[in-house]
């Protein structure tokens, strides 16, 4: 399966499939003056529902929470949060390299293949950080040759990939924030040498990160 395709079946796992870790629904923040009446009113779902699908979370301002869907029904994804028509903004993402301000390649075609992220040089052991708020919908190691690789899902959308990681630091479900440090510089997977492979995507399709990160 290459990574495009897995992104796009993360894509949908996140919003149909249920599971332990991945259940039907949506991740949505908190806005000022939200209940668990108010959500569960807003996206026709009992709150008893919402509640056991948040245990332990506080509902508050800020504060992500899980909405769980009735099976099937598209027109119930979120609107609010995560906006289908939503635009990425220059400096949107944050650089995921603190360490390391140097690209090693570019997004577009290398040695006559698509390279659908950048790569960021670093000591092995490097921190990597996560570019935006969101939650994780993939940290393992079983995607081709990318290594200890983190996907992670953000409002609109968009996702972004984290590859060759020396180590994860995240698992499947966590909610992570901008800044948050979530894996190690590595060399894992098919590697020229220690790096980060990075990529922004947006309903599973790659563009170029370096017209969204902010400044290194």
């Amino acid at each position: 399966m290459t990574l495009r395709n897995t992104i796009l079946h993360l894509f949908f796992l996140v919003l149909f499939v249920s599971c332990a870790t991945v259940k039907s629904g949506h991740y949505v923040m908190v806005k000022e003056n939200d209940t668990i009446d108010t959500l569960a009113k807003e996206f026709n779902v009992p709150k008893e529902k919402i509640q056991s699908s948040n245990v332990g979370k506080p509902i508050k301002t800020g504060e992500w929470v899980f909405i769980p869907l009735k099976r099937g029904i598209l027109d119930e994804i979120e609107t609010r949060a995560f906006d289908p028509n939503g635009l990425l903004k220059s400096g949107e993402f944050l650089w995921p390299v603190p360490s390391s301000n140097k690209l090693s390649s570019n997004f577009g075609q290398r040695w006559g293949r698509a390279h659908e992220g950048v790569d960021i040089p670093g000591r092995i052991g490097a921190h990597i950080v996560s570019a935006a708020d969101g939650v994780v919908v993939y940290s393992g190691d079983e995607i081709g040759g990318y290594g200890n690789i983190t996907v992670i899902a953000h409002r609109n959308g968009f996702f972004s990939v984290y590859a060759h990681a020396k180590s994860n630091f995240t698992t499947q479900g966590q909610r992570v924030y901008r800044g948050q440090v979530i894996a190690q510089i590595g060399m894992t997977g098919r590697t020229y040498g220690p790096h980060l492979h990075f990529e922004i995507r947006k309903n599973g399709q790659a563009i170029d990160p370096t017209d969204y990160l902010a400044a290194k």
